[in-house]
């Protein structure tokens, strides 16, 4: 019983993983169980449901679990057998018959030449290639039992290596397989459990990691970011780092001297870091140029305060921000906070439920003056040019109203930091400032001109009256048949600033269109 029991802890070792049929799990506790004969392995699955308990059996305690219900036991003959990298990669790249590939195989080349499966020609010689481990420069076990390395130094071009929903969870193993395989600069360890690697570890492993650049940690099941902070010690020359999918909830400032001194890319979306009080934690990293931040439920974005007429000293290389789907309610308070981040030219962010992309697009390439790219879009001159022009308007009369109060005037400008370079840009808006106040028509007067022909036409139109609207009016009067019109209007006093009416569901006013505007007909 005896010499069992110390081979199933050999095999079984604490906090490794197992998998049976599609469930893994980690194991907690390996011996006898009482009231029951033989060997009994502890586990908590990944998936709560698949479990019974929480290690506690007859009123007896015999593992811990994260969750009431994700623990088992389970017979040492259920678990699936264990195999090597070198095992998996054989079995799924080496191809005996010289001509046939399998499904995913096959997948992955169609994915990779980005071609449709009819037109896919030559397998047999991919799978020649194939045939030569040398000649393989990524792989994928995906989904395998891999939990150690093997002997790999047949592998001397592999550059990226997906070990994700594998059975790894040591990273002595992982230490073993880069080591063998110093061309190796992209692994992919998501969706495993991986153990926190303690400091005498730390200083074994890392040489072994020195020439990895990204890594892929989602859903490894972190909570705390101070494990994570420990265990980035292993990756001294890391560049991208993916934490989305783990239920990390607070951070803290890296040292830099030990952690992330040349990261460029940051993955935290769908983790549970909702208050960008977090975020801003994250602001001494000197060389971060993209980060992403979806899905994280933020509905806030608040930055240090820093004078109107300058940018913060965080965050000083992020070019790069994505807030796709958060419920952000305040789209110019959070674009006039991100103009306060020095190096911010390409951000992503879903629209307000109150608002759509349109005005979305424009709020934010007023508010931030440096923006390049909006939701991969990138900003044209004439998209500029509309948005600028469209707040100078806007918000002429407050301008006017604290432009000779120093306090009011500061105060304006934390609001909206833009506004004093659109001054400087376009001039005072005073102008505007009359044609704003006073009892206002509920009709004027447009001059709507097609730009093929040349012809002119003068039209009172309500003020309310939708884009869309005007368009079909304009149709039936330049008989313009199956065509759908495109339409920008000048201002009468300043001609040169053109804006785009894309968004044909708005009236109007929202255009701040006035009296004696130029509507521009063109197809």
């Amino acid at each position: 019983m005896v010499g069992i029991v110390d081979e199933s802890f050999v095999k079984f070792p604490i906090s490794s993983r197992i998998r049976i049929n599609n469930n893994t799990g980690t194991v907690k506790y390996v011996g006898e169980v009482n009231g029951y004969d033989g060997i009994w392995i502890g586990i908590e699955w990944d998936d709560p449901s698949r479990g019974k308990h929480n290690g506690i059996v007859n009123g007896q305690r015999y593992f811990q679990t994260g969750h009431p219900s994700s623990g088992s036991f389970v017979r040492v003959g259920k678990v699936a057998a264990f195999e090597s990298l070198e095992e998996a990669a054989r079995e799924r790249y080496l191809n005996t018959s010289g001509c046939i590939l399998d499904q995913k195989l096959l997948l992955e080349a169609q994915a990779h030449m980005q071609a449709s499966l009819m037109e896919i020609v030559g397998m047999d010689k991919i799978a020649r290639k194939q045939s030569k481990l040398e000649h393989l420069t990524e792989i994928s076990v995906d989904g395998s039992n891999v939990n150690s390395a093997g002997y790999l130094m047949e592998f001397s071009n592999l550059t990226t290596l997906n070990l994700s929903h594998t059975l790894m969870w040591n990273w002595t193993d992982v230490a073993n397989i880069t080591s063998q395989v110093p061309t190796l600069v992209n692994l992919n360890l998501s969706c495993n459990r991986m153990k926190v690697p303690t400091n005498e570890q730390t200083v074994n492993l890392e040489p072994s990691f020195r020439h990895l650049e990204h890594i892929n940690l989602g859903n490894c099941g972190f909570k705390n970011w101070e494990d994570v902070k420990a265990t980035a010690k292993l990756w001294p020359n890391i560049l991208s780092v993916g934490l989305q999918e783990n239920d990390i909830l607070e951070l803290t400032p890296v040292d830099c001297m030990e952690i992330f001194k040349n990261l460029r890319e940051l993955d935290l979306h769908r983790t549970k870091v909702s208050d960008f009080d977090q975020v801003v934690k994250l602001g001494n990293i000197k060389t971060l140029n993209c980060l992403h931040l979806m899905e994280n439920g933020i509905e806030e974005v608040k930055l240090p305060e820093c004078d109107p007429n300058k940018k913060l000293n965080i965050f000083i290389a992020l070019e790069k921000l994505n807030l796709y789907n958060n419920p952000i309610y305040d789209e110019i308070g959070t674009f006039n906070e991100l103009d306060k981040l020095p190096a911010l030219v390409n951000l992503s962010m879903t629209p307000h439920l109150k608002s759509d992309f349109e005005e979305m697009f424009s709020k934010a390439i007023a508010s931030i003056p440096q923006l390049k790219v909006v939701n991969k879009i990138e900003i044209t001159k004439e998209d500029r040019r509309g948005a600028d022009y469209d707040i100078w308007k806007r918000y002429a009369l407050d301008w006017m109203q604290c432009e000779k109060n120093p306090d009011l005037k500061f105060a304006f400008c934390k609001k909206h930091r833009s506004y004093p370079l659109l001054v400087k840009k376009y001039g005072s808006p005073a102008e505007f400032v009359p044609r704003n106040l006073g009892k206002v028509s509920n009709l004027i007067k447009l001059r709507i001109q097609n730009k093929i022909t040349g012809e002119v036409w003068e039209k009172k139109v309500p003020r309310k009256i939708s884009v869309q609207t005007l368009q079909g009016l304009i149709i039936k009067q330049f008989k313009l048949e199956n065509t759908m019109p495109k339409l920008s209007y000048a201002d009468a006093k300043h001609p040169d600033l053109i804006v785009e009416l894309e968004n044909t569901s708005k009236n109007l006013d929202f255009y701040s269109i006035h009296e004696g505007d130029t509507v521009t007909v063109e197809w």
